[in-house]
């Protein structure tokens, strides 16, 4: 048991003895690393860095900087990096002892310590190279801005008069920079670089706001004194021109807002004076967008008067004729409503229509009286009459498509009525053909055939007419009159085409008669049957005879 007693005892000696071997040498280590930063913080060119400022004046802000870095330095060397000494000594006798968490809390310190030094190192550092910048960009910009000076001064001196009452204003304020000039060599002077910089930039920036300001003046002057009033003047002209002309430019408000802006032009010159540019230059340019708006709005009168000369007739035209054909759809109504039902839609189509013609009618007579007595602009007038245009264009539509529905409901009887023209004007032209042939005599049953087809046609013209409108009973008795129609025209030519070759055939035969009593009776018997009408009978008479001596005369006679 004794032994189990030792051998623990030896292993928990010797676990301390390892675990102390283990942390101290992390310690050494950790006091190494600061031990290195100390000396990386100690061989810090401070001193060189600080020494760039000797080659300024020593003196006010400078000498105090340099003196102010100087002993911070010093301190970091004298004190702060010494007790660094002695901490990191305590902290290896700690280790040494064992009193790690001591010997942890104190490496905690330094580091702060350090981090606390290389701050202040940097800082050092960042603010010598501020005051060494500061004072070189002083130099190169007061050089800058004085010649930028010099220039303003001329520029007042040769534009004096061009100016006006602001050259004196300019020359207060070049008073005032060069007092600024001699406040910034003072701050130089007296070492004092940092507060130098700030006033190159306050006058910096003011210089370049007299720079502007200097260009600005002369220009709106020029606008205001000459520019203005010559456009004013022109616009005047331009307006009174077109009023010899005939324009009534009183309903627009142009006279008197170009009387105003007259008025206002004093002031805006008093302004420039007390160099209120801003405000004087965004108001030249509204009065300049006022002007451009004024010639866009003359020449858009003067187109708008062509317009309305060339459209006032054609619009009163359209109106007229409007009118016209809602006076033939009312009268195609009639004959429609006698035999057929119009849609409900229809008739509230048309009724729409027969109301928006009445309203466009008492449109055009306030247009009439409006131009008569000139109550309009002729772009108001332009802007009425394209509204009576599109709106004639619209009932015109709408008067289209009631003609339309109309006919659609009449299409049937319109179609049998016009196949009833088209066959009478056929049979008109047959009987003309009769006439012209010289006919000896029309057959009987031509004849016939022709007062039935006439009795077909007058049937069906009777049944169209009839009221209500029978379409079943029109159609049956339009076609059969066209079948009796086609069939007399076709009868009508057989038989001119037979009278023709019985006249062909009996003057053929002729050389015949003196040789041929048989010829000669033949072709008596075939001009007997000529006369009477019988012309097929003529034809076969007269071709059998002149067979008899010439077999091959009915080619002959059938091809002449």
């Amino acid at each position: 048991m004794m032994v189990y007693i030792v051998i623990a005892a030896a292993v928990i000696i010797a676990a301390v003895i390892i675990y102390g071997a283990v942390f101290r040498r992390k310690i050494y280590k950790d006091v190494d690393l600061l031990e290195k930063r100390k000396t990386m913080i100690a061989n810090e060119p401070v001193a060189e860095e600080i020494s760039k400022v000797k080659g300024l004046i020593m003196s006010g802000e400078t000498e105090e900087k340099f003196e102010e870095w100087r002993s911070e330095w010093e301190e970091i060397l004298g004190v702060h990096l010494p007790d660094i000494d002695e901490a990191l000594f305590d902290i290896e006798e700690l280790a040494n002892k064992y009193r790690f968490q001591k010997a942890k809390e104190f490496i905690n310190g330094v580091n702060y310590q350090l981090d606390d030094i290389d701050k202040m190192v940097k800082t050092i550092f960042a603010e010598v190279e501020e005051l060494v910048n500061s004072e070189e960009e002083s130099r190169e910009g007061i050089s800058e801005l004085r010649e930028r000076y010099d220039t303003m001064q001329k520029f007042i001196s040769q534009n004096w008069r061009s100016l006006g009452e602001t050259a004196n204003i300019f020359e207060g304020r070049l008073r005032e920079f060069k007092e600024t000039f001699a406040q910034f060599d003072s701050e130089t002077e007296a070492g004092n670089y940092i507060k130098a910089s700030h006033i190159i930039k306050e006058l910096s920036n003011a210089v370049s706001e007299e720079e502007k300001r200097l260009k600005q003046v002369p220009i709106l002057l020029v606008e205001v004194d000459s520019n203005l009033p010559k456009e004013i003047e022109e616009v005047e002209m331009g307006m009174s021109e077109m009023e010899t002309d005939g324009y009534r430019l009183d309903h627009f408000d142009f006279h008197h807002q170009l009387k105003e802006v007259k008025k206002e032009l004093p002031e805006l010159k008093k302004h420039i004076y007390q160099l209120e540019l801003e405000r004087v230059e965004d108001r030249t340019k509204e009065i300049k967008a006022y002007l451009e708006h004024i010639y866009i709005s003359l020449e858009q009168e003067a187109e708008a008067r062509l317009f309305v000369e060339e459209k006032t007739g054609l619009v009163r035209e359209s109106l007229d004729r409007l009118e016209d054909q809602l006076d033939e759809l009312a009268s195609e109504r009639e004959k429609v409503e006698v035999s057929y039902r119009i849609p409900d839609e229809e008739n509230k189509r048309q009724l729409e229509t027969a109301a928006g013609i009445e309203e466009q009618v008492k449109k055009w007579h306030v247009f009439e009286d409006a131009a008569i007595h000139q109550k309009l602009s002729f772009l108001g007038m332009k802007e009425s009459l394209e509204e009576l245009e599109k709106a004639v264009k619209s009932l015109q539509k709408d008067m289209q498509q009631s003609k339309e529905k109309l006919y659609m409901l009449r299409k049937d009887e319109l179609k049998a009525m016009e196949t009833l023209k088209k066959q009478r004007r056929q049979l008109l032209q047959d009987k003309l053909s009769l006439q012209k042939s010289f006919l000896p005599k029309v057959p009987s049953s031509l004849l016939n055939e022709l007062d039935a087809a006439e009795e077909r046609l007058e049937a069906a013209k009777e049944a169209i007419e009839e009221v209500p409108v029978e379409m079943g009973k029109v159609s049956a008795l339009s076609e059969e009159a066209e079948q009796y129609v086609t069939k007399v025209h076709q009868q009508i030519q057989a038989t001119m085409r037979q009278a023709k070759l019985a006249e062909r055939a009996i003057q053929y035969g002729n050389k015949y008669r003196r040789n041929s009593e048989t010829v000669n009776k033949a072709l008596l018997q075939a001009e007997e049957h000529f006369r009477k009408g019988y012309y097929d009978e003529a034809v076969n008479v007269a071709l059998q005879a002149i067979e008899e001596k010439e077999p091959n005369a009915v080619g002959k006679i059938s091809g002449e």
